[in-house]
């Protein structure tokens, strides 16, 4: 079972990370309020300025929902973040999970199931009948081409995220 789930984690654009840390509560609170700052719809390049908070999003109580801003270059595979904080008897425990937003999963499953179908049909096809040649092996790389580009893009964006928070509130004695 163990093994299926480090599978799943390694094959799809999902990523968590739980962190305990020494702080309080509030200084938790106080570091995030550091680095979050309100969420945006558009943001102008001459608004990304440096003097601007690594993330945006909302938190309110224990919860909060952000993601990096990036002001060098676009990029749709940016992890959304959600994170809980738990107060524990010697400091927090902050667990965090990263996925994809919502609007380009349903983009990318729409996106490959033009080639997607296709190819399944032309298999079918190319079973019943074998000289109509291999007409959906192309198809299929298509669609695995999408799948590992996405997968790879919102990878190291989490890795990016993963060492920023792993630095910010990691255990001090």
């Amino acid at each position: 079972m163990n093994n299926l789930i480090r599978l799943y984690r390694l094959l799809l654009p999902f990523d968590s990370l739980t962190i305990s840390t020494n702080l309080t509560y509030s200084e938790v609170l106080q570091k995030l309020d550091k680095i979050i700052e309100p969420p945006q719809k558009i943001r102008m390049a001459w608004q990304l300025q440096k003097s601007h908070k690594p993330y945006q999003g909302t938190f309110s109580r224990n919860t909060f929902k952000i993601s990096r801003i990036v002001s060098t270059y676009r990029n749709s595979f940016l992890p959304e973040i959600t994170g809980e904080i738990h107060p524990q008897p010697f400091g927090c425990s902050i667990q965090l999970s990263m996925k994809l937003h919502l609007a380009v999963i349903v983009f990318m499953i729409v996106w490959m199931s033009l080639p997607g179908s296709i190819g399944m049909l032309a298999l079918l096809v190319w079973l019943v009948e074998r000289s109509v040649g291999l007409i959906f092996l192309p198809l299929f790389g298509m669609c695995i081409f999408t799948w590992f580009l996405s997968l790879i893009c919102f990878k190291i964006e989490a890795k990016k995220d993963i060492k920023f928070f792993s630095h910010k509130f990691k255990y001090s004695s």
